[in-house]
């Protein structure tokens, strides 16, 4: 048993992909086949084009795999550009996104806010908060969450995710949590609990992801637990030690229980004794 169903981000794989050595199709058939995994998260960047042809072939490939689509991470377009005209394009390229993850069947949706890390200006944060409710009134009557990821930017700042979501004030208004990737995170995640819609689960937070996940299913998060691989290097097998860590940290979540905090997990107290004597 596990406290929640496992996706892969394609992302995971993006030094193969890079390199010509995966494509969405193989990516959709190494998570199912090689994983017994059931729920994607599709990297815009392994889309070599949003062509609605292209992305019904993605979809029926999912469907003959019985495959779900748990979030669509979009690069390339976000919210914030200083020029006018790039805000416009953004947005002109975000409504084609939108329109690719309802084709595909995607539960949540991430743009990420853009601009410099640091303090919003308030020209930059009227704008996030209109497009924002534009595009969870689409999200929402599709039955897509859509929000943000504390990944680049203004995003990385516990201040303007907390400040955007109170202004957009919309059911499909969401957060994806990057486990890691703010300043004081094990401070401040839990801030974000109550409309956590996704998440990413990088290698280096496996030492403090079970108290994480504990608190995730404590709030009632109804997501999937993505595993997100970073180092483009030997990625099929970096990518399959990660999986098994995060679904032993839910086994022992499962078999503890969560009405206390976390126990240390296997892994820690394995390593404890040989870190001391270094």
């Amino acid at each position: 048993m596990s406290l929640f169903p496992i996706s892969i981000a394609s992302y995971s794989f993006h030094g193969m992909i890079y390199s010509g050595k995966m494509d969405v199709f193989n990516y959709l058939e190494t998570i199912k086949s090689r994983y017994n995994v059931t729920y994607a998260d599709i990297w815009t960047g392994i889309l070599p084009t949003i062509e609605e042809d292209f992305i019904i072939k993605v979809r029926e490939e999912m469907d003959r795999r019985d495959i779900i689509l748990a979030n669509l991470c979009v690069d390339g377009p976000h919210l914030w550009e200083p020029e006018p005209e790039k805000r416009e394009e953004h947005r002109k390229l975000m409504l084609k996104y939108i329109r690719v993850a309802e084709i595909l069947g995607a539960r949540t949706v991430r743009i990420d806010f853009g601009g410099p890390e640091g303090d919003m200006s308030d020209e930059a944060f009227d704008y996030i908060v209109e497009r924002y409710k534009e595009y969870c009134s689409i999200c929402g009557d599709l039955g897509m969450k859509i929000g943000p990821e504390n990944h680049w930017g203004y995003d990385r700042k516990i201040e303007n995710l907390l400040k955007v979501w109170k202004a957009v004030d919309h059911p499909a208004y969401g957060h994806l949590l990057h486990f890691g990737n703010l300043e004081n995170f094990m401070d401040d995640y839990e801030k974000l609990l109550p409309i956590v819609m996704h998440t990413h689960v990088p290698a280096d937070s496996i030492p403090y992801a079970k108290e994480v996940i504990r608190s995730l299913a404590e709030s009632g998060y109804k997501g999937t637990l993505s595993v997100e691989h970073h180092s483009a290097n030997l990625e099929l097998e970096r990518v399959e030690w990660q999986l098994a860590s995060v679904r032993a940290l839910c086994a022992e979540l499962v078999q503890e229980g969560l009405d206390a905090p976390a126990k240390k997990d296997y892994f820690s107290t394995i390593y404890e004794g040989y870190m001391k004597k270094q």
